[in-house]
């Protein structure tokens, strides 16, 4: 019976905690795009069953660029196909892939280009 009681406890703690770790990474990609728009020096992208997405600010960021901080999540440093698409909100929105796969099976990236011209990447994962 204290098994059992014990059990059903570390399901619901195990849930939340999923929960809670869901929930911190789709506030995070949802509001990535807004810091974009206020701060050009920053934007995020998420990986996502293989797919990488996000948005950045031209004003501040190239293709290259992008492509050269994202590709730091990929087995090989290698992606596969890029895709660029303007948005609304002057933002460019882009897809992508990891050429030879990632050790990651989802994970939000965040760079951000410091006043000293370096960027400071920090990458959530698992």
């Amino acid at each position: 019976m204290f098994d059992m009681e014990v059990t059903n406890l570390m399901m619901k703690s195990l849930k939340l905690v999923t929960f809670g770790l869901v929930t911190s990474l789709l506030v995070a990609c949802s509001s990535a795009s807004d810091i974009s728009v206020r701060n050009p020096n920053y934007f995020g992208a998420k990986l996502n069953d293989g797919v990488i997405s996000g948005v950045y600010n031209p004003s501040g960021f190239t293709t290259q660029l992008v492509q050269n901080q994202i590709k730091g999540i990929c087995i090989g440093s290698s992606l596969g196909g890029y895709n660029e698409t303007p948005v609304e909100s002057g933002l460019v929105a882009f897809t992508t892939s990891c050429a030879q796969g990632s050790d990651l099976s989802r994970a939000f990236v965040e760079v951000e280009r410091m006043p000293s011209g370096n960027f400071s990447v920090e990458v959530l994962g698992s």
